[in-house]
């Protein structure tokens, strides 16, 4: 049986228990507002909650000169190769979205030898934190 999926759920059954991780990620990036950006954007829904067997991850559609991205906003994940295991499924939803790219934004040095492996492309840096993108192809189909 698999145990690598996303499922879309309702923020306002799940923020209370997710405060907690959400912060202590938040203070990691030196991002003390983070989960009230998440709360607000989750509540209007503007980003949305997935979650997996093991952990959760906020998607948060975004524009940037006409084109449309998607925004990992936060990820946790307690089951090992995350990347791997749920990468397939974030650039499903991000096609679904008519997103050209994905972007997530990270203090942790790991990623700069795991994320190119997967596609990610080192975009700069941010308040400290290393930039990626991994960019979609284009379905002519």
């Amino acid at each position: 049986m698999e145990k690598s999926y996303l499922q879309c759920v309702v923020w306002e059954n799940h923020r209370d228990r997710l405060k907690e991780p959400i912060t202590r990620i938040g203070n990691i990036a030196n991002d003390p507002h983070l989960y009230s950006e998440i709360n607000k954007a989750c509540s209007n829904e503007r980003a949305f909650l997935f979650l997996a067997p093991d952990g959760f991850v906020v998607l948060w559609p975004r524009h940037i000169d006409k084109n449309t991205f998607i925004e990992v906003t936060i990820a946790s994940c307690h089951g090992g190769n995350a990347v791997q295991r749920y990468l397939r499924h974030i650039i499903r939803l991000a096609r679904c979205g008519n997103a050209s790219f994905i972007e997530f934004a990270t203090a942790r040095r790991g990623f700069n030898k795991i994320a190119p492996l997967h596609g990610w492309v080192r975009s700069g840096e941010r308040d400290n934190l290393t930039i990626w993108r991994h960019f979609l192809e284009v379905d002519n189909g």
